[in-house]
């Protein structure tokens, strides 16, 4: 997944990595969005070796009954183009509409569309090194 951050914390990962999804959200087409629900909570994932990890969260966006979330995606995806920090990649499949925005210490922000007509914005934060006496399996 590439190098780490240095000197970030979990909790900074966190906060920025929630702070993307809340900015990815704002480039949602205006009108299309009816509920946002971020989990206040996410878990680490392994990077590397070496105590490197990246904090993993999720944003559930409910659109509007007209919205669609191909335009959603293909809004988004426009939005990110020249974007020097967060690159978008299409990962649509199986019909269903995504995009991947990637970005540097190996972060990332995944924003699909869903059957139900939902969109989600799934972050994986910059990968840090986490410090010795935190626990990698606890919730952040």
């Amino acid at each position: 997944m590439g190098t780490t951050q240095p000197e970030l914390t979990v909790e900074n990962a966190k906060r920025i990595a929630q702070g993307i999804e809340n900015d990815i959200v704002a480039a949602f087409p205006e009108g299309s969005v009816r509920t946002v629900e971020q989990t206040p909570d996410g878990v680490l994932l392994r990077c590397s070796a070496d105590r490197a990890y990246s904090w993993i969260g999720r944003t559930t966006v409910e659109l509007t009954p007209d919205a669609e979330p191909q335009n959603v995606i293909e809004t988004v995806t426009t939005a990110y183009r020249n974007n020097d920090e967060l690159v978008p990649e299409d990962i649509t499949e199986g019909g269903l509409p995504g995009v991947q925005l990637n970005g540097p210490y190996g972060s990332g922000y995944v924003v699909s569309g869903e059957r139900s007509g939902n969109v989600t914005i799934d972050s994986f934060s910059p990968c840090f090194v986490l410090p010795e006496g935190k626990s990698s399996s606890a919730r952040y």
